[in-house]
């Protein structure tokens, strides 16, 4: 039955012209939080529409990401998971071999 509703979903959202995005946060956005990034995605992608879905993952620390596109191709992370994974790779030095 998933299957059924998820090609409903594509279907529908190809007729309508509307793009669907999932954002993941920590915690659940407000309202013109949402708004303004289904504008952005709006404006990215063209699309006449866009239906944000929402998911919570604590992991993310604080932030959000946005998938969107044909098969969830785009990502958008501005989450403070991968603030901090690009910090510690510019600390990270390579490894320098000290052999004379």
């Amino acid at each position: 039955m998933p299957q059924i509703v998820r090609e409903f979903e594509t279907a529908y959202n190809a007729l309508t012209g509307t793009e669907e995005a999932v954002v993941t946060s920590v915690v659940q956005l407000e309202s013109q939080d949402l708004a303004q990034i289904a504008t952005h995605v709006q404006n990215i992608t063209g699309a006449a529409n866009v239906r944000i879905k929402t998911r919570l993952d604590p992991e993310l620390i604080a932030g959000f990401t946005v998938q969107y596109g044909r098969d969830s191709s785009n990502f958008i992370d501005m989450s403070v998971r991968k603030q901090i994974a690009e910090i510690t790779s510019e600390f990270e030095m390579p490894s320098v071999n000290l052999e004379v």
